[in-house]
Formats: structure tokens, sequence, C-alpha cells
């Protein structure tokens, strides 16, 4: 009489203990390696933000053939872009309403230790230095050919803005603005050096 062989299919115990650990370990590779991933991400949309809205401002002035005024307001717990259309330049008669943009949360208008300018070189004494102005002239905007100027038509305004998480240097970000053409650049550091 032949004895029947139980043949069951499956895994042993030790194999299914060996790919849960397996598991784990991957798990918490994945896990280590998004720490900070948070805080770069809220940094790079704050960068994208003043990027938009300085390029909208611009964008609204050519196309409407007017000068549209920028604000940067930075104090305490506020951190925000301002534009407004001026219907009649150097007059608050008929001017769109002032369009404000926060700054995603924890990131600032900040200066980062240990930085260096960005390649444009147009200074970092401040936050927001914008024609070798702390904080930025009193007037600056975009005018209906695109300049970034100071209100006279006649100055141009070069600046970078700089942001970032306070104690993270990793999430150092900067735009430039280049008054004679208006043209708007991002900026990240990668620790050593800014790349666009």
């Amino acid at each position: 009489m032949k004895r029947a062989v139980n043949q069951q299919k499956g895994f042993t115990l030790l194999e299914a203990v060996v790919v849960i650990g397996i598991m784990m370990i991957l798990a918490g590779i994945a896990i280590v390696q998004s720490f900070g991933s948070r805080e770069f991400y809220q940094a790079s949309s704050a960068m994208d933000t003043v990027v938009s809205q300085l390029r909208i401002a611009r964008e609204l002035a050519i196309t409407q053939r007017t000068y549209v005024q920028v604000w940067f307001v930075s104090n305490g717990t506020t951190q925000q872009v301002q534009y407004q259309v001026l219907k009649q330049p150097g007059t608050n008669e008929n001017n769109g309403p002032v369009v404000t943009t926060n700054l995603p949360t924890q990131t600032s208008f900040m200066l980062t230790p240990g930085v260096p300018d960005t390649p444009m070189a147009f200074g970092n004494n401040s936050a927001i230095y914008i024609g070798n102005v702390s904080g930025g002239p009193v007037t600056m905007e975009f005018t209906a050919t695109g300049q970034f100027t100071d209100g006279t038509g006649f100055n141009t305004l070069n600046g970078t803005v700089f942001i970032g998480i306070p104690g993270q240097k990793n999430t150092a970000r900067a735009v430039t603005i280049m008054g004679g053409t208006g043209r708007v650049r991002p900026y990240s550091y990668t620790g050593n050096t800014w790349i666009e």
C-alpha cells in the first residue's frame, strides 16, 4: 500500500518573518529619507508664491499698459506679497483692489546664516534687498514695458527677496528681479551653491 504524501504549499514561519523584517527596514529608510522634505517643500512653495505673484503683477502691467505697484509685508507673523493695478499712476483714483497672498506657514522673508548672495549679486544685506535698500524703496512698480522701477519710471530696481524657514539652511530660497527687463528668477540653495 502506498503512503499518501501530504505536500502543502505555502511559506514557513521563518520565511514570513524574514520578508516582514525586510519590509520594515525599507519602511524605516523611507521614513528617514522623508524627514525634512516637508520643510523643503514649504520653502519651495513660498518661493513659488513670490515668483508667481511678481510675474502676475508684471504681466498685468504689460497687458493693461499701466503700472502695477508691489509690496512685501513682513512683520512678525505676517509674511505677504501684495500688488495693485494703478489705473491712474501717482494717485489712488480708480486703482484696482490690493491683491494679497500669504507665504505658507512657517516660511518667512529671511536671510539664512552662512548662505551667500545669489549669482545675480544684487546684494544680501537684508531679507528683502531691492534697489540697494533694505525692505525695498517705498514705491516699487512694474511699468507698461515690464520694467521694475521706483515709481519714477526712470530708475530701474534690481533686487533679491530671500525666503526660508528659521534654523533650516536647506530651505534657503531666493527670488531675483532684474529691473531693466522685469525678469523674475527663482533660486534654491543646495548647501553649497545656488541653482535656478
